[in-house]
């Protein structure tokens, strides 16, 4: 049979099939239809040396990407292990930066509060020590207006007290005038007098009494005076707790018709040894007499020059322009609403109250 009879042939493909299940094929070698003088068992002694090699080459491989592997996780540990250091470090040091920001503005806020303390300190004693000179400055001027007062208060005390004994003493002449005469039986005071060391006398015919002994004890911290228009009488008290002791009494003169004096409890308001009144007096010409005899001030007589007040020694104001003062003392009320007292013991009366001493007015 020739190669042209055999492709000819209708067996063609059947020849071609069982070629190829006589024939390997591999990577490494090419296929082909027919592989004449080789055997069965040449070609899987081939494949198991194939698939050995294979294994190996594999196993290899294996072995070297996983070297690979661990190497590329441990480069990337080691570079992962430095990132977290380089963070934690730069974590660290923003920290820092600003632990010591904060540190520094809380130094800075406690410096200037501890020097807004002592500018406030130093205000506060610069205050302290200005309201300590001006304190110091009342003080003293208060103290210079005390001792001016005081040495006033002295004076006036000291006046007081002269005209007091002046008075004293011509009552104790006028005492001795009348010593040798015989006491009227009874009465007020014949009462008032026994057993006591007080004296009774007349003062320009005014019935006055004195209770020498209880006189030093009297001041104005304990006098009190009251006043009985219906008898025209001033009495001065001690009061000694719920008690009062007579120590002074003496005759006077009230308002007259139409000028009468007031009732009711006052309190002395003002004290003057010298005073002369602004609404009674005299009208006086230019050489200094009297015209028309007494007036008031406001019904001026033709020729008259100017206006004298009325004096009014040892002045005690009570209300108003009323109060008690020297004068001239009838046996009826005769003055335009003020309290006439004896000159002989108005002075004495003067020197033992004061400014706030209480005068009661009763009719």
């Amino acid at each position: 049979m020739t190669i042209r009879t055999f492709f000819s042939s209708r067996s063609f493909l059947a020849l071609i099939f069982v070629g190829t299940l006589q024939t390997s094929c591999t990577v490494d070698e090419p296929a082909s239809f027919w592989s004449p003088g080789s055997s069965s068992g040449a070609v899987v002694k081939d494949k198991k040396a194939t698939t050995t090699e294979e294994k190996k080459e594999a196993a290899a491989k294996a072995k070297l990407a996983a070297a690979k592997a661990k190497e590329e996780a441990a480069k990337a540990k080691v570079e992962a292990d430095r990132k977290a250091a380089e963070e934690k470090a730069e974590a660290k040091e923003k920290a820092d930066k600003l632990a010591l920001a904060k540190k520094k503005e809380a130094e800075k806020l406690a410096k200037e509060a501890a020097e807004a303390k002592e500018e406030a300190a130093a205000e506060a004693a610069e205050l302290a020590a200005e309201e300590a000179e001006k304190k110091a400055k009342a003080e003293a001027l208060l103290a210079r207006e005390k001792e001016k007062e005081a040495e006033k208060q002295a004076k006036l005390a000291a006046r007081a007290k002269l005209e007091a004994d002046r008075a004293a003493r011509d009552g104790e002449r006028e005492i001795e005038a009348v010593a040798t005469r015989k006491p009227s039986g009874g009465g007020f005071f014949s009462l008032l007098s026994i057993g006591t060391s007080s004296r009774q006398y007349k003062s320009e015919g005014h019935e006055i009494y004195v209770n020498q002994a209880l006189l030093p004890a009297l001041d104005p911290s304990n006098a009190k005076i009251e006043v009985d228009l219906s008898d025209q009488r001033a009495r001065v008290y001690r009061e000694d707790g719920p008690h009062k002791v007579l120590v002074i009494e003496t005759q006077i003169s009230s308002g007259k018709s139409g000028h009468a004096t007031p009732t009711g409890t006052f309190r002395i308001g003002e004290k003057l040894e010298q005073k002369q009144s602004t609404l009674y007096g005299t009208w006086v010409d230019r050489g200094g007499n009297a015209v028309g005899g007494s007036s008031e001030v406001g019904r001026r007589p033709s020729g008259a020059s100017h206006f004298v007040g009325a004096d009014m020694p040892y002045w005690m104001r009570i209300n108003g322009g009323i109060g008690l003062h020297v004068g001239i003392v009838p046996d009826y009320p005769a003055s335009h609403g003020c309290i006439r007292v004896p000159a002989s013991v108005q002075p004495l009366i003067f020197s033992k109250v004061g400014v706030g001493t209480p005068v009661t007015v009763t009719h």
